[in-house]
């Protein structure tokens, strides 16, 4: 069970909700996956009214599709959809970052830098949630510190997408390891002080990724990454 037994439904179907799209984003269901009432109200440990709701809100945000004659299945984000997020992140991030550059305080990053030499100079295998986890919070500590609300609220609407395409190129350590490495690049940036390295930086980060991902589309296809039912 993952909520107290004293939750009211409201509370359980965000709860609910939440696991789930947890689940989505970390690949636990993949696309393609058929997903039930009765099975994630069982293993959730909670009536299937919360679990329903929790499914249409999904299904809104376009996580699953519902076939009549089938069921609910889990839905992967598109080429199309994972271009777009990524172009959006190249143009915004990498103005953030410049202004992270001149505002980011100090302790902040002594605090990056510190967590970026304890996790090492390798990302390895068993290690990759434990990256990816490193990966997102230093880009949360750039939008914080570039104090822009409107650009940060944006990306902040597309964590849970970025999440995904993050877990879905995990599968690729070579990518992984030049993301690292691009990662760097922006700390040292950041630690100088250098506005425009740190811009170029991270677009030439998030550039890479836009760029591995195209020839990988055709593989995505093939494995159900970017399927939709």
């Amino acid at each position: 069970m993952i909520f107290d037994r004293n939750d009211h439904d409201t509370g359980r179907a965000g709860v609910v909700y939440r696991e789930i799209k947890r689940r989505i984003t970390e690949l636990v269901y993949k696309p393609g996956d058929k997903i039930s009432e009765a099975r994630i109200a069982e293993e959730l440990g909670c009536g299937r009214s919360p679990v329903r709701t929790a499914f249409s809100r999904l299904q809104s945000e376009g996580w699953t599709e519902i076939s009549p004659s089938s069921g609910t299945f889990v839905r992967g984000l598109s080429p199309a959809e994972i271009t777009e997020i990524l172009e959006a992140r190249i143009l915004l991030e990498s103005y953030l970052a410049g202004r992270a550059a001149k505002m980011m305080s100090e302790a902040e990053l002594v605090r990056l830098r510190n967590e970026f030499s304890a996790f090492g100079e390798r990302v390895a295998a068993d290690r990759m949630d434990e990256y990816l986890e490193l990966d997102l919070q230093f880009h949360l500590a750039v939008y914080k510190a570039a104090s822009n609300k409107v650009l940060s609220d944006v990306l902040l609407n597309l964590i849970d997408k970025v999440r995904w395409i993050r877990r879905a190129s995990a599968g690729y350590p070579s990518r992984i390891r030049e993301a690292f490495s691009e990662i760097h690049a922006v700390l040292d940036a950041l630690e100088a002080r250098d506005a425009e390295a740190a811009s170029a930086a991270m677009r030439i980060h998030i550039e890479n990724t836009l760029e591995f991902r195209r020839p990988d589309q055709s593989r995505q296809a093939d494995n159900g990454l970017s399927t939709s039912i």
